[in-house]
This record gives structure tokens, sequence and C-alpha cells, in this order.
């Protein structure tokens, strides 16, 4: 006990109070963003479909609903091809042509002489009563054929030809099966802000289902049974043009009935058709929904910011402000979240197939929190009354 009392005195002699308390701060800090990687994001890399009650034998038949929202044959020649080329046995493409050209939805059907498991759909478009994608997807799970459905999007590739087989699969554990779904990689620092963001929101929200939380799904890459759909009547909440993901998903997700498949060859990737301008439209339109998310989520999500703020903002105050020996001590620890940070990123990085993003990824966790607030503060002023 004096020996603990003299390095405490040692201490507060050298580095006062002020210093002892910037040194709790940090380590408290430390401690929250540890539980953060360690303990929540990394179940990400261990997690097994395994360790989940079996509901079901057998893998079930599913049908994918997709909508179709431009005339685009290149469309019908490579991204339809790879869903109706998949390597399972039993399953149903519904493709839900939302337009008027005769010759695109023939070219469409035509398909179906080559691949038999096709069912094309078409819903007529008027300017007077516009199709919005949950009316798109409302029609095509009715016109699906099984009980068990996936849903995609035309701007949406499968990593493997096992998708549809290992998404199957995942119902073996679950009535709703989510996956994965990042941003197509292209050249460009746009390009990998675009990623990182993607993948920053799909970690939090996967790890959350693993803890039996769900709160969001990916619009590309999620299944659920018909039953549950037809339970809560559709996508027909709050009279929003978006949701068929996060809110939908809230409302059929249960403690025990979800399945998280995760794996390179089950993940999906979006394309982009913009820049900073299209993007940022794109996180404010979809972001219209976050405020009807489980506070648990919400303060989830902000905790991690905020702690990784506060930490790198009091540890560059110890650099810039105290003794050389005390500024050595606080840059070990930011060089110990590194290597924490990194350890977990790698990990969890290697099971969703973003093993790319490695390089720069100490960039963004930097200057995540940075952005996060460019985009707070440029959200439309009408957000609300928007969708």
């Amino acid at each position: 006990m004096e020996r603990l009392n003299d390095i405490t005195y040692a201490i507060l002699t050298s580095y006062g109070e002020y210093g002892i308390a910037l040194a709790a701060v940090i380590l408290l800090l430390f401690v929250v963003q540890a539980v953060y990687h360690l303990g929540i994001y990394n179940r990400i890399a261990g997690f097994r479909l395994g360790s989940l009650t079996k509901r079901r034998d057998e893998a079930p038949a599913v049908s994918i609903v997709v909508p179709i929202f431009t005339e685009d044959i290149n469309y019908l020649d490579n991204g339809l091809l790879k869903l109706l080329t998949q390597e399972c046995d039993n399953y149903e493409v519904v493709a839900v042509y939302i337009g008027n050209d005769d010759g695109f939805y023939a070219d469409l059907c035509h398909l179906k002489s080559r691949y038999p498991h096709l069912s094309p759909v078409h819903i007529d478009s008027s300017p007077h009563y516009p199709v919005t994608s949950k009316t798109a997807l409302n029609v095509g799970i009715k016109s699906a054929h099984n009980e068990h459905v996936l849903l995609t999007t035309i701007d949406a590739t499968p990593a493997s030809k096992r998708w549809v087989a290992l998404m199957a699969k995942g119902f073996q554990y679950g009535d709703v099966v989510l996956g994965y779904c990042g941003i197509d990689e292209q050249p460009g620092f746009k390009n990998f802000i675009f990623r990182e963001y993607r993948f920053s929101n799909s970690v939090a929200w996967l790890s959350a289902a693993i803890r039996h939380k769900t709160y969001c799904a990916s619009r590309h890459n999620m299944g659920f049974t018909k039953s549950l759909y037809f339970d809560v009547r559709g996508f027909n909440y709050l009279n929003m043009g978006v949701g068929e993901d996060d809110l939908f998903v809230q409302r059929i997700a249960t403690h025990d009935n979800v399945s998280v498949v995760l794996s390179p060859r089950v993940a999906c990737y979006e394309r982009t058709w913009g820049g900073w301008r299209w993007w940022m439209e794109r996180v404010h339109r979809y972001g219209a929904t976050h405020r009807y998310y489980p506070l648990g989520a919400k303060v989830t999500v902000a905790l991690e910011l905020l702690s990784r703020t506060a930490f790198f903002a009091a540890a560059i105050t110890a650099i810039a402000t105290m003794p050389w020996e005390y500024a050595t001590a606080a840059a070990v620890v930011v060089l110990l979240r590194y290597f924490m940070v990194m350890f977990a990123f790698i990990r969890t990085a290697r099971r969703l197939g973003e093993t790319t993003l490695t390089a720069r990824h100490a960039l963004y966790d930097l200057g995540e929190p940075l952005l996060r607030l460019i985009i707070a503060l440029s959200q439309p002023g009408n957000n609300r009354n928007q969708w």
C-alpha cells in the first residue's frame, strides 16, 4: 500500500491532477474502443451458422425477386444471366419489369425458353401513378412460387455462382436471411470512401444481427419467408418510398429467427452510377429511415464514433502538451489501438470479401467521424417530409 501511495504521489507531483485525469480519459476510451472492435465487430469473423438452432433439415427452394426499372439490354445479357446460371438445383428468378417497352419485355420473356426457372412479370408504368420499388417487390413476392424469397436489385452482382445455394442454406437456420453487399471496386479515392462507408455501416448492423438485435438489412442481399411478409401486410409502412430493407426487417425479425450468412462467396457488390453528389444524395435518401431505428442501435453507433473522436482528441492533447515521457506513453496507446483495430478489420474484411480495403483503412478510421459530421450537417432540412 505504501508503494502504491508513493507512486500516486510521484505521478501527482510530476503531472498534476490534469495529467492524471487526461490519462484516465485516454485509457477509458481505449477500453471502450476495445469493446467495440474486439468484443462486438470481431464477432463477424468468428460467427458460424452452426451456432444457431437448425429449423430445417435441407435448404428449401427459393424465389429471387428483382425489380427492373430500366430497358437495359446489357442487364439481360449479363446481370440477369448471373442470377439464372447459379449453381443451385431448385430456384426461380422473378424478374419484375416496370415500363412500357413491349420489345424489352419480349426479350425478357424470350429468355424463359432457355431458362425455364425465369418468371417474368410486367407492370405498366404511368407518370400519373409512379411505381416504387416497394410496389414492384410486393408484386414480385406475391408472384413467387416458393415460400422462401430472396431480394436483390439490378445494380447488385453476386460474388459467385454459389450465392443462391448459400443463401438458401441460411433458411435452414432462420426465416430471415441476411447477407452482405458492398460497393463494386473501382479506381479512385471516391470509390474507396464509398466502399469504406458501406463496409462500416454493414459491420455495425451485421454484428447487431449476430447478437440477436437486428435492425437493418441490405435490400440487395436479403431473404425472408412469404408467411412473415403476409403477416405484416408487406411493405406498407409510413407511406415512405424507402425502407424495404431496414424498416421491414425490424418488423419481421425476432430474437431467434434471423440467420446471417457470411462468406466472400455469398456477398454481392453494387455498382455506382456517379460521383460525390450522386453518393451523397443516395446516403441522404436511405438515411431518411434512420430516425426510426431502435434507440439502442442509434446509441451503439453514436457511442463508437464519439468515443473514437474523443480518444483521438485526448491523445493528441497529451502528445502536444505533456512531457515527452507522457507523450510517448500516449503515442504507444494510440499505436496499440491501431493494431487492435487492424486486427479486427482484417479478419472481418476477409470474411466479407473486402480485403482490398486493408491498405488504406487506417486513413478512413481517422477521418470517418468528420465524414459522418459532414453528412449529418448536409442533410436536407425538409428530410422528414421528403419521403
